[in-house]
């Protein structure tokens, strides 16, 4: 996702209160981290120009029945945390919950543990993210949906409220989505535009969205 971590300076965090810094923010590294935020430092590697924001936890014990938390959290750059956003901690499975560059977590959505969530993501307020989901870039999940463990959420695809994706849900890249469950309303024209997706592109993400159902398909 083309981000460089940061882990060797986020370890041991000094963490100094920078006066012009309102409401309980501090500057830690290049990021904005609010003073209430729960961060597991020894299992996050953080890029630069990132704001969490008030009782976020970054860093929880992955939720998972039988697997123990092994490995890290990775996030990138520019990426927003608003209040409560929660983001497990992996398991073997993957060892890694990801993070690329320019997403934003509105208030109270959740990342489930070995989830990897690409560039230029929204994730709207109070939207369960279950374990090991993959978000291609540009998709944008509405306020209160939820997706089933292991799918893939495909790039450029706008997710409805109260959406519910569950197991047997494909969600293909560039498609408007909505209901319980989930269903195809026909192509995100708006979104594409805005990000200039041409036909050659979208094209492109689709293959790669079948490349990753496949591979999530023999977990």
């Amino acid at each position: 996702m083309g981000f460089q971590s940061k882990a060797s300076e986020v370890t041991t965090p000094q963490l100094l209160e920078i006066p012009n810094i309102s409401n309980g923010y501090y500057q830690l590294h290049g990021n904005l981290i609010h003073k209430t935020a729960a961060i597991d430092w020894d299992g996050i590697e953080l890029g630069q120009g990132n704001k969490i924001g008030p009782f976020c936890t970054i860093g929880g014990e992955a939720e998972h029945k039988f697997y123990v938390s092994e490995g890290k959290i990775k996030i990138g750059n520019n990426n927003v945390f608003h209040n409560g956003v929660s983001v497990s901690k992996p398991t073997r499975l993957s060892k890694t919950t990801m993070i690329g560059n320019n997403c934003t977590f509105m208030s109270s959505s959740v990342i489930h543990h070995d989830s990897i969530i690409e560039d230029d993501v929204i994730v709207s307020s109070n939207v369960s993210v279950g374990g090991g989901v993959i978000i291609m870039r540009g998709a944008n999940i509405g306020m209160n949906a939820t997706i089933h463990q292991f799918k893939v959420i495909g790039a450029f695809s706008m997710i409805g409220m109260q959406a519910c994706v569950i197991k047997g849900s494909v969600a293909k890249p560039g498609r408007k989505l909505v209901g319980v469950p989930l269903r195809d309303i026909g192509p995100n024209k708006i979104g594409l535009s805005r990000s200039g997706i041409t036909d050659k592109i979208l094209q492109l993400e689709v293959k790669r969205f079948e490349s990753l159902e496949n591979y999530l398909g023999k977990r």
